[in-house]
């Protein structure tokens, strides 16, 4: 069985004052790299194969934090980068959230797309398409992916079988755990926005039954 961590970087200033970062390479402040050295701290017994991020400043910062004293090194991939948010970077959620594109990403995600920006969709695929990847490299064991709230968002909804605008009832905090296990064909989420005690859920996992399919094709 493979388990894939997915971890959402550190909090940012930016963060902190509602801002949209989007591929900005907006870094860490004090209070993110607490999070992702207590993050890393409730992790500390458990094995890691690789850890894998997004190429942006606050996720490889995450994951630096994450990986040390493991002998494993950090490997950035362009699937798990942020969303495009397009002519929304750099402006506020209170400035954008009379924009009629704002409000259909808050009612149904499936449809939105920032202006200039990337569709849901889009993201959802190129999320699902790097777990598949990882189920055929690694197969078993477990596995690190630092990444942002949106893309986690979409790659649980899928995994767990469900409409792509069920993302919208998931919070996903800064440097939480949700945890998605693959097990040949089957699949399955246990656990979402994991803060503390991590060490007991992973000592339930081994005792878990095999689940049925709940891939989407």
């Amino acid at each position: 069985m493979l388990e894939i961590l997915f971890i959402r970087h550190g909090e940012t200033d930016w963060n902190k004052n509602r801002r949209i970062m989007g591929g900005r390479p907006v870094p860490l402040n004090r209070e993110g790299i607490k999070q992702a050295e207590e993050t890393a701290k409730s992790l500390d017994s458990i094995e890691i194969k690789a850890v894998y991020t997004s190429p942006l400043k606050r996720t490889i910062q995450t994951a630096r934090i994450l990986a040390k004293g493991r002998s494993v090194r950090v490997v950035e991939v362009p699937e798990l980068v942020e969303i495009d948010y397009g002519d929304w970077v750099g402006k506020t959620f209170d400035e954008v959230s009379r924009y009629p594109a704002f409000k259909l990403y808050h009612t149904n995600p499936a449809k939105a797309q920032a202006p200039r920006g990337e569709r849901m969709k889009d993201v959802w695929q190129r999320g699902v398409r790097w777990v598949e990847m990882m189920r055929k490299e690694h197969r078993k064991g477990r596995i690190m992916a630092v990444s942002h709230a949106d893309v986690i968002k979409v790659i649980l909804t899928h995994y767990m079988n469900l409409d792509l605008n069920e993302m919208l009832r998931m919070r996903i905090d800064n440097a939480a755990v949700s945890i998605l296990w693959l097990n040949g064909k089957s699949s399955g989420v246990f656990g979402i926005n994991c803060h503390t005690n991590l060490e007991k859920v992973f000592s339930r996992t081994d005792q878990l039954y095999p689940l049925p399919n709940s891939t989407k094709k």
